[in-house]
């Protein structure tokens, strides 16, 4: 007999868990949050403005009381970036998803707006995937004309150090990880970019992308009125710097952006290289250099 989590009981009439969040530019020039609502496991710090010299920009942590991903979990996160708003939100940490039996899975959908002349800044941490952890995940963004958005997407594999020493020879064996990437333009109303991934046990594709590489990451960078090949070959060259990882840079369809691909062996190394791209990708959509030093 299948039981729920204890969350199931706390969603909402559309069988989900929420927060959703909405910034606007004030009269003083600063962005704030304005209609805000939150259920759990969601939770949000108080916005505040850490940057001396980007006083606009908000900066908002995301958090979670729950301890991270469990079966039967259905979340919604839905963000928006009013026009002409500056923001920046990230996560308190990465984001265990955890072992589940049978079937079970979880779900985890986030949604972001990006209105007109406004910058959004999204910088997830890593999902963590246990041994027989199952999740769905959907990622859309949708941004305005004169809009910018940069988004940070990561996961990596974890097992427990017992089996490692049973084993001898530590490999991933989570059960099922779907990615579901949608870019919209708000402009003119169209699909750019749909992408659909599937690995773990359960899949076609297995394991073998993760044998060799234990933690993988993108980061979306969009701006449909960029100077994209400027963009790119900056991302190039702050890529081509990096021992540690493998990766690659491409320019979106319709040109309404960039991504870029990394690959590590380890966790760390992807996240220094997906926030070298962040602080890079800032600097040439906004002009702004980041003046807060994070410790996580």
């Amino acid at each position: 007999m299948k039981v729920n989590s204890p969350a199931s009981s706390l969603r909402g009439p559309d069988g989900w868990q929420k927060a959703e969040l909405n910034f606007n530019k004030c009269s003083d020039g600063r962005t704030r949050l304005g209609r805000q609502f939150v259920q759990y496991p969601f939770h949000i710090t108080k916005p505040v403005h850490l940057d001396v010299d980007w006083p606009e920009l908000a900066t908002l942590i995301l958090q979670s009381t729950s301890g991270g991903l469990y079966h039967d979990d259905r979340l919604k996160l839905s963000i928006n970036f009013g026009d002409d708003s500056c923001a920046h939100v990230t996560t308190q940490s990465a984001t265990k998803v955890h072992s589940m039996e049978s079937d079970d899975s979880a779900n985890y959908h986030i949604s972001i707006s990006v209105g007109s002349n406004a910058h959004a800044e999204f910088i997830n941490d890593a999902l963590i995937l246990f041994p027989d952890s199952r999740l769905d995940s959907i990622l859309e963004i949708s941004v305005a004309e004169g809009g910018s958005a940069i988004v940070t997407d990561s996961a990596l594999w974890h097992e427990p150090r017992d089996d490692y020493i049973k084993s001898g020879d530590l490999q991933p064996s989570f059960s099922s990880f779907r990615q579901t990437i949608k870019i919209n333009s708000l402009q003119n109303s169209y699909l750019a970019v749909k992408e659909c991934q599937w690995s773990g046990k359960d899949s076609p594709a297995g394991l073998i992308a993760w044998k060799d590489y234990r933690a993988q990451g993108s980061i979306y960078i969009i701006s449909p009125d960029g100077d994209l090949k400027k963009l790119s070959q900056s991302c190039r060259r702050k890529l081509n710097k990096s021992n540690s990882v493998y990766g690659g840079v491409t320019v979106l369809p319709s040109d309404i952006g960039v991504i870029v691909r990394i690959l590590g062996r380890d966790g760390g190394s992807v996240r220094r290289a997906l926030e070298e791209q962040w602080l890079n990708a800032r600097f040439m959509l906004a002009g702004r250099e980041n003046t807060i030093k994070w410790r996580k």
